[in-house]
């Protein structure tokens, strides 16, 4: 069965095609929309949708190009519906609502963290090994910071979470914070990677002290900011950064070790945005990273979800009509 699937959570039109007998991924497109948003800060989710509405068609053409394939090749579509940019995620459901209208097909809608949960799993359709189940998972990205128990394929449940900021938007506001441009989380990695030593790691930001397998970032935001306003900024800017950063790594690997040790069996699996970060790679070396163009947003892992499913004989929906898929605490 070919099985295109598509990604507009936040600001990537994200399409991609599996085949689910073959088990082999097809082709893949992502779209980034960052350059109109940097002059904001931020995203902007109006100027998303609208960015969607113009690359989702053209992703999709591309798509099918690398797979040499039709429209009417396509036997199923899948979706996220949420969570993300409501727009956003309007502009990706009606668009493939659409084409499963205009071909006859059916469409499935999934959840985005769900599909971040299982994107390990893109390696084996490139033939490589992942760590069996179960797994301690860390899904880590801007807007979200969530730990799992992911028992085997598609079963799961929540163990904790962020009380108040992501990690990634951590980094974005602490970036902010001392004049980087958005998005500062890449930025920040980089630069403290090349540039940082040791000594310039050690300003006192705090570690939220919070209980359980929760999470907490918003005192690191203000304890940065209180810093900045009285330090020499100029002077000062890669020691901030690179401290902010080792806070925000810190509170990831000691919460996620933390969970590990609840379930002794379990390996360590990390996805999300964030995921792409090389500190938290070096501090979290025992952990499983998906490859860095599948941790960021992305089709593929929808495509992989949605695979999933049909090996599980759980995809089931008639034609035009939409099935959501689901199988933990969401």
């Amino acid at each position: 069965m070919k099985l295109l699937a598509v990604d507009t959570s936040c600001d990537d039109s994200c399409v991609a095609i599996i085949d689910t007998e073959q088990w082999k991924l097809l082709s893949e497109t992502v779209i980034s929309h960052i350059e109109p948003m940097k002059k904001f800060g931020g995203i902007v989710p109006e100027i998303a949708s609208r960015e969607h509405l113009k690359a989702l068609p053209l992703a999709v053409e591309e798509c099918l190009k690398k797979a040499h394939l039709q429209l009417s090749e396509i036997d199923w579509f899948g979706v996220t519906h949420r969570p993300g940019l409501i727009g956003a995620l309007l502009v990706g459901v009606s668009y493939v609502k659409g084409l499963a209208f205009a071909t006859g097909k059916p469409f499935s809608v999934f959840n985005h963290i769900e599909a971040h949960l299982f994107s390990p799993l893109l390696a084996t359709l490139e033939g490589e090994t992942v760590p069996a189940f179960p797994w301690i998972a860390l899904v880590v990205s801007g807007g979200h910071t969530e730990l799992f128990h992911v028992t085997e394929t598609l079963q799961y449940h929540w163990l904790g979470g962020t009380l108040d900021d992501a990690a990634g938007e951590a980094f974005d506001k602490v970036g902010k914070l001392v004049g980087m441009a958005y998005p500062a989380g890449p930025t920040i990695d980089r630069w403290v990677r090349e540039s940082a030593s040791e000594t310039q790691r050690k300003i006192p930001f705090p570690r939220a002290q919070v209980e359980g397998l929760q999470f907490s970032f918003s005192g690191l935001k203000t304890a940065v900011a209180l810093y900045v306003q009285k330090s020499n900024l100029e002077a000062e800017k890669l020691a901030i950064v690179a401290s902010a950063q080792e806070a925000i790594v810190d509170q990831l690997v000691e919460k996620t070790r933390f969970a590990a040790q609840q379930f002794p069996q379990a390996k360590i699996v990390v996805t999300g945005g964030v995921a792409c970060n090389s500190r938290l790679r070096e501090k979290l070396s025992e952990a499983y990273f998906p490859a860095i163009r599948h941790c960021t947003d992305n089709a593929a892992m929808v495509a992989v979800l949605a695979g999933l499913y049909k090996r599980t004989e759980k995809l089931t929906a008639a034609p035009w009509t939409a099935t959501a898929h689901s199988s933990g605490d969401f």
